[in-house]
């Protein structure tokens, strides 16, 4: 047996497989595979179907009308080859939001419209004839382009230079599982195309032969096996890589061992320095491996990660098993989800139930004394104006006592509203200067004797109103416990501070003494601390008391921004 003979052989066999293997596949998909890239890629696969079963009745058919329709039949599927190429590029690599809608559609119209003209190839403008020729065992047609047949060849060109352009980009912004996967796509296609162009200018294994139909099967078979070995036939490759990539939520996928698999950039941004087939205890950034690990061993705990950042962010770590087909953990998703503001409400919810529970017990306690008194006084004044002799002077002193428990009530009312009002946040601070806010508190606090110092002033954003009654109330206090003679403000490198010479504050007392309700003098309310700290901290501050060096009682507020 001939070197031709053998290959017409090989060759009749190739074309065969290749006209099965691309119709079966594209049922297959058309049938069986439920997912938006299935379409194109089955349209494609049916085209290159159709293109080798042209090709393998032009292989097989003696000369005659029959064979020289699969001539044109070839061309066309070839065209429609084309455009499915170009439809399928489109949906894969997710490129279709810049690329008009109408492209596709043209690309189907030109196919069809070429069909159309090998069809009736007016002026023999596609085909100028059929030549027949010996090839093995069978005898081979091949046609003579014409004149717009090479302007075919051209646009054909360019439109896979442009989707190996789409495919390049692709490559370039996929994370490594999608692009090991285009990347094996795109060669296929530099092969086919190579070997075609080759063709073109008649680098052949025989003058009649022509295996592109071959290649462009075998170029299919490649792309399903690339889809298939990565299940992207089943799952949106596309999509998930986006979501991946873009999603806000910093996510990192690591292996059974906590070996980094893939992360996108808002990981990196928590995490810190993540790399690649790394552990996630080479970076550890905040002990993160720990926590990731506390996550997997107790799924039920919740576990929370707080970073360094200024403000500080809190985020929830989610882990996730990734199983295989046998239900064994080959990995995990490790998600972080942003709960600062939900964190922020809940201590916000505390404070307020916190300051609900001060409240009942103001009006429990301090509000039912006033008014037992006010009440027992009036029973007495009844008492004294119903006898035969009416004491005047008891009920005049009842009368006082009554007006001074009514007054008593208003200032703890007063005081109830300052507490609900002061717990509130700042929202929009202003430029206050230290000296004068303390100058004017000064003016309108009641501070008897005592003399004011300024040393050092500061602009800081704050609430003028709230820091001038932190400060009105501070002052108050020296003057009422500390037996003080001198206040002193003066500025720090983090903030502010308020001292006094008086005989200062039993350390013992420090950490009750912004306590709602804690005083040390009998006829104290134990809210004007109380109220100060809150203020300190609705703009986000801190404040602090300790004893000065040379006696006294100094409150320091740190945190301040300037």
């Amino acid at each position: 047996m001939g070197d031709d003979v053998l290959l017409s052989v090989v060759v009749a066999i190739l074309v065969f497989l290749s006209t099965a293997v691309s119709i079966g596949l594209a049922a297959y998909v058309r049938y069986r595979i439920d997912h938006p890239i299935a379409d194109s890629f089955g349209r494609l696969l049916a085209a290159y179907g159709l293109w080798a079963g042209c090709y393998l009745r032009m292989l097989l058919g003696p000369p005659g009308v029959l064979t020289r329709a699969a001539v044109v039949g070839q061309g066309i599927a070839a065209a429609f080859s084309i455009a499915a190429w170009f439809a399928f590029v489109i949906d894969y690599t997710g490129d279709s939001e810049w690329i008009p809608d109408t492209a596709p559609r043209l690309l189907w119209l030109w196919a069809g419209v070429h069909g159309f003209l090998r069809i009736s190839n007016p002026n023999d403008l596609f085909i100028s004839e059929i030549v027949y020729d010996s090839f093995g065992l069978f005898v081979l047609p091949l046609e003579v382009y014409g004149p717009l047949t090479r302007g075919t060849f051209l646009v054909t060109t360019l439109l896979l230079l442009f989707t190996f352009g789409l495919l390049v980009r692709f490559i370039r912004r996929a994370q490594s599982l999608y692009r090991y996967q285009a990347i094996i796509i795109l060669g296929a296609v530099v092969v086919n195309t190579a070997s075609t162009l080759l063709f073109l200018f008649d680098v052949r294994l025989h003058p009649q032969l022509d295996l592109t139909p071959v290649l462009y099967a075998g170029q299919g078979v490649v792309i399903w096996i690339a889809l298939y070995r990565y299940d992207f036939l089943r799952r949106a490759p596309v999509a998930a890589d986006r979501f991946f990539r873009e999603m806000a939520d910093p996510a990192v996928i690591v292996d059974d061992e906590l070996t980094v698999i893939e992360y996108n950039e808002a990981a990196t941004r928590v995490v810190g320095t993540l790399d690649k087939r790394a552990k996630l205890t080479e970076p550890d950034a905040e002990g993160f491996s720990e926590r990731v690990q506390a996550a997997i061993e107790n799924p039920e705990t919740p576990v929370e990660v707080t970073t360094n950042e200024s403000p500080a962010r809190v985020y929830d770590l989610e882990v996730t098993a990734v199983t295989d087909q046998f239900d064994l953990t080959q990995g995990y998703v490790v998600v972080l989800r942003d709960i600062t503001d939900r964190k922020q409400r809940e201590r916000q919810l505390e404070e307020q139930n916190d300051r609900l529970e001060e409240f009942a017990d103001v009006v429990s306690h301090d509000l039912r004394n006033p008014l037992s008194t006010a009440e027992g006084w009036a029973a007495a004044i009844t008492d004294a104006l119903d006898g035969e002799e009416p004491d005047v002077e008891t009920a005049r002193m009842g009368l006082e006592h009554i007006a001074t428990s009514h007054n008593r009530m208003d200032e703890l009312i007063g005081m109830l509203l300052t507490m609900a009002r002061q717990g509130q946040t700042v929202a929009d601070p202003e430029p206050v200067s230290i000296e004068d806010c303390a100058t004017d508190a000064w003016a309108t606090a009641e501070t008897g004797e005592l003399e004011l110092a300024v040393a050092g002033d500061r602009t800081v954003a704050a609430d003028p109103a709230r820091l001038r009654q932190a400060f009105e109330n501070l002052f108050r206090n020296a003057n009422d416990h500390g037996e003080a003679s001198m206040v002193t403000v003066t500025t720090t490198p983090d903030g502010f501070a308020v001292e006094d010479d008086g005989t200062g504050i039993d350390s013992d007392d420090y950490e009750a003494l912004f306590e709602f309700g804690y005083s040390t003098d009998d006829e104290g309310t134990g809210i004007g601390l109380a109220v100060v700290k809150r203020i300190i901290e609705a703009h986000g501050w801190r404040i602090a008391v300790d004893e000065r060096d040379d006696g006294g009682t100094c409150f320091e507020i740190t945190g301040v921004s300037t």
